[in-house]
């Protein structure tokens, strides 16, 4: 069998490094062929010199282009129309590794395309699954989950007869904040937030891990991944990383996934699928062993408000409010990041956006979710600048 050729949006990232490993050690599997890279020219150059068969890169800033080093079969790109050229070469799999709103279009386009699309950006799904439908986001032959959680799931959910499913958890570290109060979680800084207990990513998504908006995005994307209603939904706090999901049976008992914390796991699933690659032949510190208790609490929702948010964004089918959820809140983190406010504002910025737009008619095109997207982000930015004063 031919190998499977690559498309990796973000590959100079957290979830792009991790895939440059499992591609590197497995090379009769995989063919890099394409690359989006940000602004980290000095990491694109050491993987162009990895992947002879790349043939197309791109960068966020024509500015760099020029620094890109490697043979001139690779052709040099920028900016969005950059991006979207990846799709051209026509790929038998994207990885999707752009942080945020950025990914929701070109995922799109290369289903549209009839490309297949390995998920790490959960927002796509968040914004854009009503737009998709279950009918493409639960189909596996579209889009495959790459975060751990969801990996976990679609491995359980295999063996388990559906009408016996009574709960599906998404575990949660906790996130930097975890120890904190309430009222000490509402203070707390960015250097406080960025300092995961766990797990080494970018810093969005671990602040969002600290305010657990996370799991809430994570919660949403869940429901269009897979037939499960709202109120099937559930989070677990997890520490020790070790349960990345389990699901309780109607007879009282669970099933559960236990693997390393390390995500070159659930993104070789995502990319090998439905076969499983020998993972611990090549990296032998992926082979979990039980030597530490594993500990379980239900979340606080009143800590966590945002989380609670997303059940009620949920159980209401609010579509609109979910994309107004997603966007709201990287406007807030973005805000957060540079100083200009603590958690406790992350969270008015969030929940007075939601408020805003909850109930209202989902756009019904890429040009209407656009212009939604876009009001949103001005709001969110107006209530940005009221809170920071």
């Amino acid at each position: 069998m031919s190998p499977k050729s690559l498309v990796v949006y973000g590959i100079t990232g957290s979830i792009g490094s991790s895939t440059v490993k499992i591609l590197r050690a497995f090379p009769d599997h995989f063919r890099l062929i394409g690359a989006s890279a940000g602004r980290n020219v000095e990491r694109l150059n050491e993987t162009i010199s990895f992947f002879p068969s790349l043939k197309r890169v791109t960068l966020a800033d024509r500015r760099l282009v020029g620094d890109v080093r490697g043979p001139d079969t690779v052709q040099r790109l920028a900016g969005d129309t950059g991006l979207m050229a990846l799709l051209d070469l026509r790929p038998d799999l994207v990885l999707m590794a752009l942080g945020g709103k950025a990914g929701w279009k070109i995922t799109l386009e290369a289903l549209r395309r009839g490309i297949p699309v390995a998920l790490a950006n959960k927002e796509s799904l968040v914004i854009a699954g009503y737009f998709l439908g279950t009918t493409v986001t639960r189909d596996r032959r579209h889009l495959i989950p790459v975060d751990s959680e969801h990996a976990a799931v679609m491995q359980i959910l295999t063996g388990v007869i559906p009408s016996h499913i009574r709960r599906v958890c998404l575990t949660a570290s906790g996130g930097a904040l975890r120890d904190l109060t309430r009222d000490e979680m509402l203070r707390a800084n960015a250097a406080a937030a960025l300092n995961h207990p766990v797990w080494s990513m970018g810093q969005k998504v671990t602040v969002d891990s600290a305010t657990m908006v996370n799991k809430g995005l994570e919660l949403i994307e869940a429901y269009w991944l897979f037939p499960l209603k709202p109120e099937q939904l559930g989070v677990l706090v997890h520490p020790e990383v070790g349960v990345h999901a389990a699901v309780e049976l109607t007879d009282g008992s669970w099933v559960s996934q236990v693997a390393a914390s390390d995500m070159v796991i659930p993104i070789a699933a995502a990319l090998a699928y439905p076969d499983l690659l020998p993972l611990v032949d090549k990296f032998p510190h992926l082979r979990y062993t039980y030597d530490k208790p594993l500990t379980f609490r239900e979340p606080d929702l009143q800590k966590y408000v945002l989380l609670s948010l997303a059940f009620d964004l949920l159980r209401r089918h609010d579509y609109a409010g979910m994309v107004a959820y997603a966007v709201a809140d990287e406007t807030a983190v973005n805000g957060f990041l540079a100083g200009r406010i603590t958690v406790g504002g992350i969270h008015t910025v969030v929940e007075r956006c939601v408020a805003h737009f909850h109930g209202m008619p989902a756009p019904a095109d890429i040009k209407g979710l656009d212009e939604f997207i876009e009001n949103i982000e001005n709001r969110a930015e107006e209530i940005l600048r009221e809170v920071a004063q």
